[in-house]
């Protein structure tokens, strides 16, 4: 049996499980990632299509694909928090705060960030040990 890993909405009504280790962990800093989520760089766990789904409140999430690129954001139709999004390559990326903000504010031992992703399309530099690709 794999390890099965769940994150919800602050509301509550949705809930996404996730089976299995995360294909990658580290720090986003692609234009697509900034653009889909308005954010600078992004912390991702990242899943394969099938190793993640909405597993309790699925008609109370909404899809939102991009007009032009082949991603999606999936989030709670209450609260408007995002569940996960999706990536050009069909993963299915978790924010490392929303993972931790469910899960007693830890990630399991091998979650936590190895690199920087796409470093050199940053817009904010960050000063830390991690390799930067």
């Amino acid at each position: 049996m794999s390890d099965q890993f769940k994150v919800h909405c602050d509301c509550g009504a949705v809930e996404a499980t996730a089976t299995g280790n995360p294909r990658v962990h580290g720090f986003c800093h692609c234009e697509d990632c900034r653009e889909l989520l308005q954010v600078p760089y992004h912390s991702v766990l990242a899943w394969e299509s099938d190793q993640l789904a909405i597993t309790r409140g699925k008609g109370e999430s909404i899809e939102f694909k991009h007009p032009s690129k082949n991603m999606t954001r999936v989030f709670c139709k209450h609260c408007g928090e995002v569940l996960y999004n999706t990536n050009a390559m069909g993963w299915k990326i978790v924010s490392q705060l929303m993972f931790r903000k469910c899960n007693d504010d830890q990630l399991p031992a091998g979650f936590e960030s190895n690199g920087h992703f796409f470093y050199g399309r940053r817009i904010v530099n960050i000063d830390d040990a991690l390799p930067k690709r």
